[in-house]
C-alpha cells in the first residue's frame, strides 16, 4: 500500500478502548501450509497454542513457536508457513478497537485482503496511538508465560465467540479487554516478579501430563521449597491452585478432543484419567457451562 492509502489513525487512551469482536476461532494450519501475504481490515491477534512455523510481519520475519501472541495493525502485510513436522495452530481475535470505525460486521467472511492493490481503506478500522504519559504500544511479539492468567480471557473470547444470545457482544468486549488491559501490563513489564520459572516448570508439566494427581509435594521437593510456600507461589502466578489448575487443564485437552476428533465422548473422558464418564460430564458442565454433546455441536455447526 502506498502512503496515502494507508488506514486513519487515531489517539486514544486505553480507559477510551471501546473493542467489537469481528471474528474469533481456532485455526490448525496444515503442515507446510502457506498463508499470504494479506492485508488485514481489523486489529488482529495471533496466539500460537500448538506446534510451530515462520511469521512475517511487515517486514519482519519471526520463527512462531508454541506460546508466541502475535499483533498485526490493520492494514499491514503479513504471510504464515506452517512447520512441516509439527504445523502451528492458530487462537486468533479480530478486533475494531474504536468501535465504530469499520463498516466489517460480526462474522464478515472477508477480514482479509490478498492483493494490496484491491485494498479498500474505507473498510480499515483504525489503527490506535495511545496517548498515555508513560508511552504505550502494542508488540508485534510477546511470549506468554506458561498458565500466564492474563492470556485466560483472550482464550475465552474464541471459545465464547459462537455463542448467540443475549448480550453476546458485551460478554466479547468485556473478555477482551480484560486480557487487552493486562496484555500491555505484562507487555511492558514482562518479568514481574510474580513469574517464577520454577512455577513454570511445573505448570508446563501440569499441562502435558495425564495424570489427575498434581503431585504438589514431591514438586515442593524437587523445586526445594515447603508445601505451603508452593501454593503460595503457584496461587501467585496462576490465581489458583495446582488441583484447581490441573483439572482445568484436562477439561480444556477435552474440548480439543471434542472440536477436533470424533471420539466418543466416554473415550475422551477415561482418556483423559476421570475416574467416570459421570464425574467428567459434571465437572465439564461446571467447567464450560453446557455439556459435552452441546459443546460439541456447537462448534461443529450441528442443530
Amino acid at each position: 500500500m502506498s502512503a496515502t492509502r494507508q488506514p486513519q489513525t487515531k489517539t486514544a487512551q486505553l480507559n477510551e478502548i471501546h473493542s467489537r469482536i469481528v471474528s474469533a476461532n481456532f485455526y490448525p494450519f496444515k503442515p507446510g501450509q502457506h498463508v499470504g501475504p494479506r492485508l488485514p481490515y481489523v486489529h488482529l491477534f495471533i496466539y500460537i497454542s500448538a506446534g510451530r512455523g515462520t511469521m512475517k510481519i511487515g517486514e519482519d520475519v519471526w520463527a512462531a513457536e508454541t506460546g508466541d501472541l502475535y499483533y498485526i495493525a490493520p492494514g499491514v502485510s503479513h504471510t504464515f508457513i506452517a512447520a512441516q513436522d509439527d504445523p502451528m495452530v492458530h487462537a486468533s481475535v479480530y478486533a475494531d478497537l474504536l468501535s465504530p470505525s469499520t463498516p466489517k460486521q460480526k462474522g464478515d467472511p472477508q477480514l482479509n485482503c490478498h492483493n494490496a492493490g484491491e485494498y479498500d481503506v474505507s473498510l480499515c478500522a483504525a489503527r490506535v496511538q495511545f496517548a498515555d504519559a508513560d508511552g504505550i504500544a502494542l508488540p508485534v511479539r510477546v511470549r506468554a508465560p506458561r498458565g500466564a492468567a492474563w492470556l485466560e480471557p483472550y482464550l475465552a473470547v474464541i471459545e465464547a465467540y459462537p455463542e448467540q444470545g443475549i448480550g453476546d457482544d458485551a460478554l466479547l468486549r468485556s473478555l477482551f479487554e480484560t486480557f487487552l488491559v493486562r496484555y500491555v501490563r505484562f507487555a511492558r513489564k514482562p518479568y514481574e516478579t510474580w513469574y517464577d520459572p520454577r512455577i513454570g516448570r511445573m505448570v508446563d508439566w501440569l499441562r502435558h501430563t495425564e495424570t489427575a494427581d498434581p503431585c504438589v509435594k514431591e514438586w515442593a521437593g524437587k523445586l526445594g521449597i515447603s508445601v505451603a510456600y508452593l501454593y503460595e507461589l503457584f496461587r501467585k502466578q496462576t490465581g489458583t491452585s495446582p488441583q484447581t489448575y490441573l483439572l482445568k487443564c484436562r477439561l480444556d485437552k477435552a474440548k480439543t478432543y471434542l472440536r477436533e476428533t470424533n471420539m466418543p465422548i466416554t473415550e475422551i473422558a477415561y482418556t483423559l484419567g476421570f475416574s467416570s464418564p459421570h464425574y467428567f460430564a459434571r465437572q465439564f458442565g461446571k467447567h464450560a457451562q453446557e455439556s459435552a454433546s452441546e459443546y460439541r455441536r456447537r462448534f461443529r455447526g450441528l442443530s
